[in-house]
């Protein structure tokens, strides 16, 4: 069991809290569920916000985003198909919050997080989204690992060295599309290099393997090594996907 106010328990709070209500908690909240002071809560905080566990709003204490969890509006809305289970009372304080109506929804980062929310949370969700969130409205169901949407595409238009020179703007341009030619036509209007495209199965299988321990007490940041050995089990093409050992 991680120590009290290890960036790694905080993470686990957060992303159940995130799962169990739809909203991340307030430094407040998070202290108490922590128990912990604020001043120690901070201090864990921002510790994790260092290994990227999770995204800070600017110059403030909120939390913008939880990887795969979105916290804002997106083109990525993703249900659970069975209501997920509550988190044990021996790790959050035992007078939560009153829940959200809706606590099996979800906005998703990208594409990849979307898949990822399911993987996390070991749940048959549905995912609403749309092809090159330009294009035809999506929906589809991922169960077992599985989907019926075997045309799908998932697009990576920059390599994972990249992918925190800015938090944002690489994740926000990992999307599903329905064909080859509409990944060569979205990448040519929109400037974006070719980048790395997988087939749904093999963008479902990479979603398990990198979110699956993600709502997990046992989560840590991976390192670059287990990145790699991931790539590599799923036959990725090195060239692009490769973290150099010093990747922080």
């Amino acid at each position: 069991m991680p120590l009290a106010d290890s960036p790694e328990r905080l993470h686990y709070l957060i992303v159940r809290h995130i799962i169990d209500t739809g909203h991340a908690p307030a430094l407040a909240r998070l202290a108490e569920l922590a128990e912990l002071s604020p001043e120690r809560t901070e201090v864990a905080l921002r510790k994790l916000e260092q290994v990227h566990g999770v995204i800070l709003v600017p110059n403030s204490l909120r939390i913008w985003s939880v990887h795969p969890f979105a916290l804002n509006p997106t083109n990525f809305w993703v249900r659970a198909l069975v209501q997920p289970l509550p988190a044990a009372r021996s790790l959050l304080n035992s007078s939560p919050e009153p829940k959200a109506q809706a606590t099996s929804g979800w906005w998703a980062n990208c594409a990849w997080c979307s898949l990822g929310i399911g993987a996390a949370m070991k749940q048959d969700v549905t995912i609403t989204t749309s092809d090159a969130a330009e294009g035809d409205a999506l929906q589809f169901t991922i169960e077992r690992g599985k989907t019926h949407r075997t045309d799908l595409l998932m697009n990576f238009p920059y390599p994972p060295e990249q992918w925190w020179d800015n938090p944002f703007a690489p994740c926000v341009n990992i999307l599903f599309f329905s064909s080859q030619a509409r990944i060569d036509s979205w990448r040519a209007r929109h400037g974006h290099p070719p980048g790395s495209s997988l087939d749904i199965g093999a963008a479902i299988r990479l979603a398990e393997l990198w979110f699956g321990d993600y709502a997990s007490p046992d989560w840590v940041r991976k390192t670059a090594e287990r990145a790699n050995q991931i790539f590599t089990e799923l036959g990725l093409d090195r060239s692009f996907w490769q973290l150099p050992s010093s990747f922080r």
